[in-house]
């Protein structure tokens, strides 16, 4: 590819103007321009990344005023926040020290496109050179070429995705939490929003040159940041936390479920209780929730050093893997509880079948390895005939309960879950309660944990009991 001759384009592109803004898009046509043409491969498109650390990345587009820069990075520097800065290419040409500060500063700088154009109607050879022209500045300033690169208004299209990959960039970035702040909301209102949305692996997404109102949001950023114990950083460091390392097909065991039709023969092993006189119970929780749910029971279970089995929604965990990984790190274990939580005794062999695959995939995946070969079904609903299209599948034991605590019932209080729960408890049951947002398990949980602690019961996962009466009647043969 030739070099590119870039006076010409800098000086046509001063003249249209220097604030990051909404601006007519110049493509001044050079002969030494060559478009390497794309072989057909897109680069990664990244709007959240899917980590179990407690990190979250914080990004803006564009350079504001010199002033406003200044108040801005003094804020953040203030914070101990770390930011990632998608800047047009033009910008980055004619301020090159300002862009050098902030790199001083510890943050990073990004490729925001030449001109920041409305990338929806450029074509390929438009965009390739949007993002190539603006490397080479990068290059030429700055020391470096960009590995990413967002467009003004965050849209993505499939001729970003191809230029970046044929420019060997490593991604396209999304729009993720996006408060549009163009609508000059003020410092709380875009917090507000944030906080809404906002979970470990987010990336915000602000202006610095729209609304001033960003200034004054970094310090209630910090504090809501310290509030959900999240560190704010980088978008490269975000990413490097992935772990999702490996496809659902490279990983040993994803496929132990799969269809079989020939389920008549199947012998399903229905698992209720403990049989014991010991006074031993274990605490399950079925279904999915967001991350300050999912979080709140962990804590609680953490507290009282006790280890359970979490049955997920496949088509849950599918959106929000890592809590899933957070769940399995935290020292608990995973199953499934299906993927369309449907009952299945209404489903044909073909659908619940296919529904058990998709399931053990999403968790097999989201873990990366393949979660316990259990499953229970929602609602608790089973007959003999589905019970053995289940175990045919290659699902080792069907993991009922026999104490259903009732929580998921919005109407019930603490008090009435809590009552509910210690009014049906003996040695050996287990006891089913839900990761669901909006309800009173979290407050119900440490009466109920506290209250068997006192009448000296210890707890058990659920895969402890079932492997030692497997075993035990192993013996006994």
């Amino acid at each position: 590819m030739k070099r590119l001759k870039l006076c010409g384009l800098l000086i046509m592109l001063f003249l249209a103007g220097c604030q990051s803004a909404t601006q007519e898009t110049i493509h001044p046509v050079d002969s030494s321009i060559e478009v390497k043409k794309s072989d057909g491969t897109k680069s990664e498109l990244i709007s959240h990344a899917n980590i179990v650390v407690p990190k979250v990345s914080l990004t803006f587009n564009g350079l504001a005023d010199n002033d406003t820069m200044k108040l801005l990075l003094t804020k953040l520097d203030e914070s101990n926040m770390k930011a990632t800065f998608f800047l047009e290419g033009m910008r980055v040409a004619q301020e090159p020290e300002l862009v050098k500060d902030i790199l001083k500063r510890g943050h990073e700088v990004q490729n925001g496109t030449l001109t920041f154009p409305d990338v929806t109607s450029l074509d390929y050879d438009q965009t390739y050179e949007e993002i190539m022209l603006t490397n080479q500045i990068f290059e030429e300033h700055l020391g470096y070429t960009p590995k990413f690169v967002r467009s003004r208004s965050g849209d993505v299209t499939d001729n970003m995705r191809l230029a970046a990959k044929a420019l060997d960039m490593k991604a396209v970035i999304g729009l993720s939490i996006n408060p549009l702040d163009r609508k000059m909301q003020s410092a709380q209102e875009l917090i507000n929003y944030i906080s809404k949305y906002i979970d470990r692996g987010s990336i915000i997404h602000l202006n610095t040159y729209i609304n001033p109102a960003i200034i004054d949001a970094i310090p209630l950023l910090a504090q809501l940041a310290k509030e959900r114990e999240y560190t704010i950083t980088t978008l490269s460091d975000l990413l490097d936390e992935r772990y999702l390392t490996k496809s659902v097909e490279e990983i040993s065991g994803y496929d132990a479920v799969s269809p079989n039709v020939n389920y008549e023969q199947a012998k399903p092993n229905l698992y209720y209780r403990k049989e014991t006189t010991k006074k031993e119970i274990a605490i399950t929780f079925d279904d999915w929730a967001h991350e300050k749910r999912v979080k709140e029971v962990l804590d609680v279970l953490r507290k009282y050093n006790i280890k359970s089995t979490f049955f997920l929604i496949g088509s849950g965990v599918e959106k929000n893997p890592q809590l899933a990984k957070m769940i399995v790190e935290e020292g608990h274990e995973v199953a499934s509880h299906s993927y369309y939580h449907l009952d299945v005794t209404k489903m044909t062999p073909e659908e619940l079948q296919d529904d058990l695959v998709k399931a053990h995939q999403a968790l097999t995946y989201a873990l990366q390895e393949p979660p316990l070969l259990y499953f229970r079904p929602a609602q608790g609903i089973m007959d003999e005939r589905t019970a053995k299209i289940i175990t045919a599948a290659g699902i080792k034991t069907i993991a009922m309960y026999d104490i259903a605590s009732f929580d998921w019932n919005l109407d019930y209080s603490a008090q009435d879950i809590y009552e509910r729960v210690i009014s049906r408890v003996g040695p050996g049951k287990v006891i089913v309660m839900h990761i669901l947002d909006g309800t009173n398990t979290v407050e119900a949980l440490p009466l109920i944990i506290e209250k068997l602690l006192e009448d000296g019961y210890s707890f058990s996962k659920m895969s402890t009991w079932i492997e030692e009466d497997s075993n035990r009647d192993v013996n006994e043969q």
